[in-house]
This record gives structure tokens, sequence and C-alpha cells, in this order.
């Protein structure tokens, strides 16, 4: 699965009417998420107390169910004897879920066995934000109202239109209800928000309350803040568009993350760095990260050492490698990948792909894996154009539906899925790391500026030089000349494909390709890299969530 932008309770908090939420429950075979398995899975996805979509399927637990397990869910071997596995089931309601928060009646059980299925299926979990109806009933319906905070007493209690009946659909309907009553319940005691309902049932602690003080001071503008020790040592970095309203929650029941609560006693200070963008904030928070390494922070400390598939020149052939190198030699990277696992299997798909299936490991091959018509079909592959490994994994995906191999179907599409975002990914930092000076432009909202105007952004070798905001009516050309002028000096740590900064670079990516951007100054050729040749679309196109081959 492709790594997934997590829900944060950042800034204001997000307001319930707008907060995607889905609502999940499990039939499973026991109690033991490590020795047990999931039978059936139910969801409903609501947003403002509308109903978005439904999700259910039986899935394969690959052992017997208990005959007491039968007579309470009346779900019986025979039931799910057709359904698909976990493995196949998973990615589909990862997909369902997206980016909402999830919600279970008893969420330790739900959430325990999904992310415990995800481990053994080597799906990455992305630990969604997480809503738990039992422990907000509890904190919301007093005994002297119900005698026990079961789904079916509360869902009888609140007139759910649905009874539970352990079956997961149904259940998952009814805990939409007792959902919509906690939050109607809530509501008229100020709970507005998303990051109000999902610390209601809980309290901050006593560090917490003690060190708020520190918070006090901090403006209300975007910028990034660094928690100090006594002898000032950076703790830990974080960044937002409005650094009190964020640096507030730390103290407050809404911050829960173990790695901060076991560093807040040693919070002695707060350093904040006023930025004139958010952009501008991103991108110092990650060069704080890496500078000062902080014990709290555990991304972004060693961007120089990322993972790459190197086609080498002359007549080396594909290779892990730890540097990118100047491609000017023949050579072609792929990446930056996730992790050094992810290297071999791509070597393998590509390999396959000009050479046929298993040349990868054919001692015998190696020769060819060299040669002047094959390292031309290599590099067009990870340079320019995936139409002839896209049409290798389709005949191979085809194959295995056809066999019933749906587990290696679904492998196989996982890996094709890597394969395209490294290349796009490389892609995009190429194009990026050879114009040795962008500037651009485009709409601003700040309210610095009175609300509307113009933010301009300096680019140099993907490494971010300068911004500033330009008031509505004035010339931004002028201040762009301003930004030719600043940022000088990271020229001289300019790389190929951005390596040791590539973090820096998506960030100046994903703002470059934004909408209403338009270039202002350019030293060099500046081409907004071809979307197409390496979009996810090429996959989806192709190819049905199952792995069955469809015509492009």
């Amino acid at each position: 699965m492709s790594a997934r932008r997590q829900l944060s309770f950042d800034d204001l908090g997000t307001p319930l009417a707008e907060a995607t939420l889905v609502v999940v429950d499990l039939e499973t075979t026991g109690t033991d998420p490590a020795a047990d398995a999931i039978t059936e899975i139910g969801a409903v996805k609501v947003r403002g107390g509308e109903v978005l979509g439904e999700f259910r399927t039986f899935v394969d637990p690959e052992r017997p169910i208990p005959a007491y397990i039968a007579a309470l869910t009346g779900i019986t071997d025979a039931s799910v004897a057709e359904a698909p596995s976990i493995r196949t089931v998973l990615p589909m309601f990862l997909d369902f879920v997206g980016e909402a928060a999830l919600v279970a009646h008893n969420a330790r059980f739900d959430i325990g066995f999904l992310s415990a299925q995800a481990a053994v299926c080597e799906i990455s979990w992305t630990k969604p934000p997480v809503l738990d109806t039992l422990a907000l009933a509890r904190t919301v319906f007093g005994r002297d109202e119900v005698r026990d905070h079961k789904l079916s007493t509360l869902a009888r209690h609140v007139g759910a239109s649905i009874t539970p009946d352990h079956r997961a659909l149904s259940d998952a309907r009814a805990t939409v209800d007792v959902l919509h009553a906690i939050i109607e319940r809530l509501g008229a005691a100020g709970g507005s928000t998303l990051e109000d309902l999902g610390t209601a049932h809980r309290r901050a602690t006593p560090t917490q309350l003690r060190k708020k003080h520190l918070a006090a001071d901090v403006p209300s503008v975007p910028g990034v803040y660094q928690f100090l020790d006594a002898e000032g040592a950076v703790l830990y970095v974080g960044t937002s568009r409005n650094l009190r309203s964020r640096v507030r929650t730390y103290f407050t029941a809404a911050e829960t993350r173990r790695k901060v609560l076991d560093i807040l006693p040693r919070v002695e200070s707060i350093r904040v760095i006023e930025c004139a963008t958010p952009t501008e904030a991103g991108i110092r928070e990650l060069r704080i990260i890496g500078r000062e390494q902080p014990p709290a922070n555990r991304h972004g400390l060693n961007p120089q050492k990322a993972h790459w598939l190197r086609l080498g020149p002359g007549g080396q052939g594909l290779r892990a490698a730890r540097l990118a190198k100047a491609e000017t030699d023949g050579s072609a990277q792929l990446g930056p990948l996730a992790s050094r696992h992810e290297a071999e299997p791509l070597r393998g798909l590509l390999t396959d792909a000009v050479l046929g299936r298993g040349a990868a490991f054919d001692s015998s091959s190696r020769r060819e894996l060299t040669s002047e018509g094959h390292r031309a079909r290599l590099r067009r592959a990870i340079l320019e154009d995936p139409a002839e490994v896209l049409d290798h994994v389709a005949a191979r995906l085809r194959s295995h539906v056809q066999a019933g191999r749906y587990e290696d179907a679904e492998k196989l599409r996982r890996l094709t899925h890597t394969y395209l975002t490294a290349a796009r990914r490389a892609c995009r930092l190429r194009a990026l790391a050879e114009v040795p000076l962008l500037i651009a432009a485009r709409p601003s909202t700040e309210a610095v500026i009175g609300g509307r105007g113009w933010e301009l952004l300096a680019v140099r070798h993907g490494r971010f030089s300068g911004t500033t905001l330009v008031a509505a009516g004035k010339d931004p050309l002028p201040f762009a000349r301003s930004l030719e002028l600043t940022g000088t000096g990271e020229a001289d740590l300019a790389a190929p494909l951005c390596q040791g900064y590539h973090q820096e670079a998506e960030i100046l990516l994903t703002w470059l390709e934004g909408d209403g951007v338009r270039i202002v100054l350019v030293d060099g050729t500046w081409q907004v890299p071809a979307r197409a040749r390496f979009d996810q679309e090429h996959l989806a196109r192709r190819f049905a969530r199952t792995g069955e081959a469809e015509e492009a």
C-alpha cells in the first residue's frame, strides 16, 4: 500500500461537520489478534450526519470457525468458503477509509485486529485517529441513564434505527446512531471539533498542566516551534500555520503520543521561528530536524541515506545504491525508495520485464543484462516510459487470476505501485535538480497581506532559496528581483536528484504543481514533469483492484 497522509488535530481542529469518519465493526474467530482471524468487516462512512458509503465483506479466516462463534454470529465455515483472504480485503478496506478517522465500539478490539493483520500482510498501517464510542459513551451516558455501555444497550437507549445482531455491517450502522447521539450530547457542552470528540474521555496529565504556561507567549503566525531542555538542547521540532494554537495542544488531553509525553518533563522553554509562509516553515522544520536530530522526531533525520535502484554506466547492471550519481555517465536512478528491502523486488520486476521471467536471478544471463539493447530498454523504463513494464505485469496478473492465485496478483500489484511511485519521484526530482534558479508565484490569501495577493517562492537546484508575500495591487516583479539576489549559497549544496534533501525538494514540487502557479523568473529550463508517464492512473486503468487485468 502506498503511504497515506495521516489526519491530524493541528491548529484549530477539524469541525465535526467537515470531518469524515468511518465507523467499523469486525466479526472474528476469537478475541486474540495474534492468534485469531477476521471473518467479516462492515463499515459505514459518514460526514456531517450523512452516510457517504458502506463497506461489507466476508473474509476467509483460513481456519475453522469455533462452534460458539458460529452460534453467536451466524457466520459458519460455509459462509466464508468462497470469501477472499484478508490479504485481498484489507487493501480494499483501507482504500475505502482513505484519510478518514476510524470509529469503533471498543476500538481496542477492532483496531487491534486490523493493525495486527496489516503487519502479517506487510501492509502499511498509518495509525489514523481513532474514536472509541465505548469510552465516549462512558463519559456521556451515566449509570443513572443506562445499566451498562454495551452496544445493544446504547442502541436501544438512543433509539437507533438498527438493532445490533453480532453482524459487522448492522453493528456498524447501530454504532453510527450511537455516535451521532454522543456528538449531539457533547455539542451542547462545547464539543464542536474532531479534537474535542477525540479527547472528551481523557484528561491532561499533571506534567501537561504544570508546563502549559510555556505556550502563553507563542504568537498566532506560521512558523516552526522547538521544545528545549534546560541546557537549550532541542528535544522536539514541529511546524504549524498557527503556532499558538498548535503549541497549546501539547499541554492538553489532545496530545497522547508517547514520544512527546516522554520529553515534556524535560521541556523548559519553547523557541519559535516566525516564517513568511507555511512552505518556508515546513522547509525550516526539515532542516532543523536534520541538523539537531531531536530525540522525539522520528522522520527526516538522515535523508542523505535514502535508497535507490541504480543502473550503472558502461557494463554495470541494476543494483541497490545509497547515493544518486550524475546521469551524464549513462547511469539511471529510480527512487528514493522507502527502504532497502524494496530494491531487490524492483530489480527483479524490471529485469523480468526486459529479459523474461527469472532473468534477474539467473547467473547465466548476467552478460545479457548489460547488452546495449537491454540497457536502453531498462533506461527507458526508469527514466521515460513504464509501458513495457506494465505490459509485462498485465500478462502476469492475467496468469495469476486465471490460476486463482489472487494473493500473488495482489503482491504484484503492490510491487508495480512501488515502481510507479519511485519512478515518478525520481522524474520530478531530476527535473527540479537541473534548474539553477526558479522563481514562481501563486495566489495567496494570507491575512498578513490583507487576504489577497501573491506568494513568491525561489528554488535553486531543488533547494529552498527564499519566499515572500506580495499584497494585492503591488507589482510582484521587484520582489522577485530581490529574491533573485538571496540564497545564492544554496547552489553550492546542489546534488543530483536532490540527493540528501529530496524531502525538501518534494515539498517545493508540490507547491510548484499547485493551482494558479505562474513562473516569474527562470535560469535554465524548467519543464513540469509529465504526470501521465509514471502516474498511478496507468495502474488503475490496466488492472482491477483484485489484480485482474483490464484493457488500457
